[in-house]
């Protein structure tokens, strides 16, 4: 069985390219309808490839194979951190209210934006586990800082 792949996509609209998981919706830049018919620039099976081939791919084409090679030799520095744990505190402080409070609505409306996959569910459950978030109410939560 393939592992899951990704795609790299140039929107027709702005030429810009983003990453994609196989649903096409909107241009992540100018909001242009991403259909069926886009130009598929590469297929990735990782996200790690993934933010690579979308940096390279706009990148002018005189500058690609240094750029890759930069990317290369820093990607051991970039799989070391935890971009997981970061990535999850950034969306739930996203996904928090002015008062701090945290809804389950308000985490699927941020996972949504971001075009991923993740169930809002197991972000809330990883973000309590950290100790980022409190349970203050049926489908509610504070942001412990």
């Amino acid at each position: 069985m393939q592992g899951k792949q990704w795609i790299v996509v140039r929107c027709r609209a702005c030429r810009i390219c983003h990453g994609s998981n196989g649903n096409y919706k909107k241009c992540p830049h100018c909001g242009n309808v991403i259909g069926e018919n886009a130009e598929i620039v590469s297929t990735v099976n990782s996200e790690t490839e993934l933010r690579m081939e979308v940096a390279i791919a706009n990148t002018p084409e005189e500058l690609r194979d240094t750029l890759r090679k930069k990317l290369q030799s820093t990607e051991a520095l970039v799989q070391n951190s935890d971009p997981p744990a970061f990535t999850m505190a950034k969306w739930v402080h996203q996904s928090a209210d002015e008062n701090g409070e945290v809804t389950i609505h308000s985490v699927t409306t941020t996972i949504e934006s971001k075009n991923t996959d993740i169930d809002p569910e197991d972000l809330i459950s990883m973000a309590e586990t950290q100790g980022m978030l409190l349970r203050i109410g049926k489908n509610r939560w504070t942001l412990l800082e």
